[in-house]
Parts: C-alpha cells; structure tokens; sequence
C-alpha cells in the first residue's frame, strides 16, 4: 500500500447481519465501501461511491447519517444547513489553516471562553470543542450555552 493511502475496516453483526464498512483515504480523497450479508452469505447491502469524495467531508457525512437515522426513528427533525447557518453562520464550513492558527491563538487568550469562539467563527459548541481537540489545545472555560 503507498504511504499516501490509508485504509480502515469496520465489522459489526446485528441479527444474524454482517455488515463492512471501508473508508480509503488516499491524499486528501476518501472512497466509502459498505456491504452487508444476511447468515446465508445473501448480498444485503452493496454501497459504494461513485468517485472520492474529499476526506475532510468525512465528519459532515457522519453528522448526516446520524442526523437521518434520528430523523427516521422520529426522535427529531434534522436541521437544514440553512437553519443551521442561520444560527452558526460558518456551519459545515471547511476549516482553513488561517482559521486554525486564529483560533489556536485566541484559545491560548486568557479569560477565553468556548461560546466567545463560538461567536468569532460563527460555529457551535460541538464544532469549536472537536476542532480545538483536533489541534491538540485545551479549550478553555465552558460556561455559557448555546
């Protein structure tokens, strides 16, 4: 495999159903795999992308994922990325790497706050905390909910 390329294989069993999912990144391209096989070998599910799509949307395509099982299980109505936009105007927005220095240098800030960035960059409480993880920088105080 080239060291550009990545690949992960997940299983689950549920009812007698295996089902496979293979992401495979290769540079900043990502092409999704899923089948499904009932006890009998019978072919369930056979889903795979047309072309790569951009590894970065990989967490947007979970959201909704989640978002549309939640929907369907009638637990509640998925926003649309109007509505979200509406109230986190940069929702679903790649992150740049001027935004990602920024927002490294205002979470070192004292006295910052999660919902101050929240405001700064236009994006919600679960968007700042997984980005600032995924820098590696500690976010800081928490109060304030939006």
């Amino acid at each position: 495999m080239p060291a550009s390329l990545s690949q992960v294989r997940l299983h689950a069993d549920q009812d007698g159903h295996r089902y496979e999912l293979t992401l495979t990144v290769d540079g900043d391209r990502l092409h999704i795999e899923l089948r499904g096989n009932d006890a009998d070998g019978q072919l369930l599910a056979d889903f795979s992308t047309a072309e790569p799509i951009p590894a970065a949307h990989l967490p947007v395509l979970i959201q909704l994922l989640t978002g549309g099982q939640a929907a369907l299980a009638g637990n509640r109505r998925t926003p649309t990325l109007q509505e979200r936009r509406h109230t986190h105007s940069n929702s679903h927005r790649p992150w740049t790497p001027e935004d990602d220095q920024r927002l490294k240098d205002l979470a070192a800030a004292p006295g910052t706050t999660v919902r101050d960035l929240m405001q700064v960059f236009g994006r919600s409480r679960g968007a700042i905390r997984s980005r600032l993880e995924r820098l590696g920088v500690e976010p800081g105080d928490d109060t304030g909910k939006s």
